[in-house]
């Protein structure tokens, strides 16, 4: 009937229209899903990995250094070529292993090792090292670019927010820290807060390092997993 066929019309070229003459805003749209919602993963429902591409060239420009040090690792898929990915299947899943035929063979020797790798001691961590790396990842910069002549209260640019979560955070790791510690430098401040340093990660470091660990790692292997690997490996 008529009366269907207009509306049927004027509806797909209106939504072309604006489709056509909107901005895309694509940018906006990636720092939102990169920096606000803590996602794992971004697949894309696509013939081909249109926005994938864009979503991993940004990921590696402006986001890379940031997942290697926290807890939110982010994988980009698109359906059209990580099939197997997104179902989380591996090739022992789609294809059953055929075992081969017995062969006999003759025994050879194998040598025992004498035993396991001989101990080596632990070397302390200084308490520098553990305030700059909480500083620069609080701040999402490498390490190397927090110049420790500057205090905390300077490198946030008068974010009292930012800086009152390093400073709890610098609470919970070293369990004190001196008054006014936003208002020293980062080398004076290094120096008080390595008077009584255990020389080992605390409370805040462990939660980094455990968060990381489960993200990178297979289910199953934990720090104390690695810990024994090592162990065994190099004592």
């Amino acid at each position: 009937p008529q009366h269907r066929q207009k509306p049927a019309y004027i509806i797909p070229v209106e939504l072309l229209a604006y489709q056509f003459t909107s901005p895309v805003r694509w940018i906006e749209t990636q720092d939102l899903l990169f920096k606000v919602f803590a996602f794992k993963r971004f697949i894309e429902i696509d013939p081909s990995p249109t926005l994938t591409g864009m979503a991993m060239r940004t990921l590696k420009a402006k986001y890379e250094a940031q997942d290697d040090s926290i807890t939110h690792p982010h994988v980009i898929l698109c359906h059209a070529r990580n099939g197997k990915e997104m179902y989380y299947q591996s090739h022992s899943d789609l294809a059953p292993a055929i075992s081969p035929p017995p062969v006999q063979t003759a025994a050879t020797p194998v040598t025992v090792p004498s035993g396991p790798a001989m101990s080596v001691d632990d070397i302390p961590i200084k308490a520098n090292d553990v305030l700059n790396v909480i500083v620069a990842q609080k701040l999402k910069k490498k390490v190397e670019e927090v110049p420790l002549s500057k205090s905390i209260k300077d490198l946030v640019g008068g974010k009292s927010i930012l800086q009152n979560e390093i400073l709890g955070d610098l609470q919970m790791e070293f369990m004190s820290a001196p008054e006014k510690g936003e208002e020293l430098p980062l080398e004076e401040l290094n120096a008080t807060l390595g008077v009584g340093h255990s020389g080992a990660l605390g409370k805040y470091t462990l939660g980094l390092v455990s968060r990381m660990v489960g993200g990178k790692m297979p289910g199953g292997f934990n720090i104390t997993s690695i810990k024994v690997c090592l162990s065994k490996a190099w004592g």
